[in-house]
């Protein structure tokens, strides 16, 4: 889940620093990660979706040197700003994921804000969407500012440059740096970037005074840890939510009266190919073979039944698919047990995400219901014509 406001003041020992770079992928990032892999420094680069959909190349070697790839938006727009003119800030999100997710795969997703300007809409703009929410860290910020784009656009030197930077560093003694492998904005800027003769320039003389280099996933701050375990809770048709008992085989229901407390808290775990698995905040996986017992129960093991497709519907909304294509949906049309019963989507249940935050989904309104009622109108019709 992203936090109200920037993480900031990230917990780090002295002279130790954690390197992230903005905007890119560039022309000289592979370089510059090769050159930091050879240093024994790893580093995050926050990349923009719209060039990282074209260089996935270049996400492949910096994966490979053992750097993290992070969210930094798909267009680069001013977040803040963005929410309030009802720009789709949850897509900015969603189609940078969709470049960069198999390289974060069972890890979290750390999430850097443009210009770092962040605000508390944004973050429950971001946190009502299982896509656009789920295991993201952010926004991380920063204690040493990246300058470099600034340097570079003043026609400062390489040296100068480092200069200001070791200025900085050494003033606040530890801390997360910024700097540009791309220039996300400012095209007469990036003719000029020089983010790869900096980093040869500046690097080694940190390590030669002593500083260390830590990966984000590397640094133990509450701030970066805790969103890994952030829970929700599944509400179905009846208007209940998903209720169990936390023992080994025990049955789900979907009788709860609301998403709080022990037995209505769930976490999600990506498995790779468009699979999920679910789990009690406790630890205990769904798991259902519908070929045996189309009843959902609680296991202690995450095998091939207890993974799930998982199909957004909207926002909020998603349908589960289990192992032999059943949906889950209920035992009755008013709810019961948790079961694998349904073999047509039109059958499945659609499961209300809500998040453990503060975040809600706006009100559907009257004109949009309208507008469902004559999209399902059509599809019977679409129905009948086809019989």
């Amino acid at each position: 889940m992203f936090a109200l406001k920037n993480i900031e003041d990230i917990r780090l020992p002295d002279k130790t620093l954690c390197l992230t770079y903005d905007d890119g992928p560039g022309p000289d990032s592979a370089e510059i990660g090769r050159f930091l892999r050879e240093r024994g420094v790893r580093a995050t680069f926050f990349v923009v979706g719209k060039y990282a959909v074209e260089h996935p190349d270049i996400l492949d070697r910096l994966h490979a040197d053992g750097h993290l790839i992070g969210n930094h938006t798909y267009e680069h727009p001013d977040l803040p700003y963005y929410v309030s003119v009802n720009g789709d800030v949850r897509d900015q999100i969603i189609r940078t994921n969709t470049v960069i997710q198999k390289y974060n795969e069972g890890k979290p997703i750390y999430f850097r804000a443009t210009y770092g300007k962040w605000s508390p809409e944004v973050a429950k703009e971001l946190n009502v969407d299982i896509r656009s929410s789920f295991r993201h860290v952010g926004p991380v910020y920063w204690d040493i500012a990246g300058i470099d784009c600034h340097f570079w656009r003043l026609g400062k030197s390489v040296e100068e440059t480092a200069e200001a930077y070791l200025a900085d560093i050494a003033s606040k003694g530890r801390g997360v740096v910024v700097m540009h492998d791309g220039s996300a904005d400012m095209d007469t800027v990036a003719a000029k970037n020089r983010t790869l003769a900096l980093t040869l320039n500046l690097i080694p003389r940190l390590q030669a005074l002593g500083y260390r280099f830590v990966g984000l996933d590397e640094i133990d701050d509450p701030q970066l840890t805790a969103p890994a375990h952030d829970t929700f809770g599944l509400k179905g048709h009846n208007g209940r939510f998903l209720q169990y008992e936390d023992a080994a085989a025990a049955t789900l229901s979907w009788s709860g009266g609301q998403a709080g407390g022990g037995g209505s808290q769930f976490a999600m775990e990506q498995r790779g190919r468009g699979k999920v698995a679910i789990r009690t905040a406790q630890g205990r996986y769904l798991r259902v073979d519908p070929d045996v017992d189309e009843t959902v129960r609680l296991s202690e093991e995450a095998d091939v039944f207890a993974l799930f497709d998982s199909i957004p519907v909207n926002a909020s909304q998603l349908m589960l698919r289990s192992h032999n294509g059943n949906y889950l949906a209920a035992q009755t049309p008013r709810g019961g047990l948790l079961q694998a019963n349904a073999p047509f989507m039109r059958q499945a249940w659609r499961i209300d995400y809500v998040p453990g935050t503060h975040a809600h989904h706006r009100p559907v309104s009257l004109a949009r219901r309208l507008q469902n009622l004559k999209k399902a109108a059509l599809f019977v019709k679409s129905k009948v014509l086809q019989s």
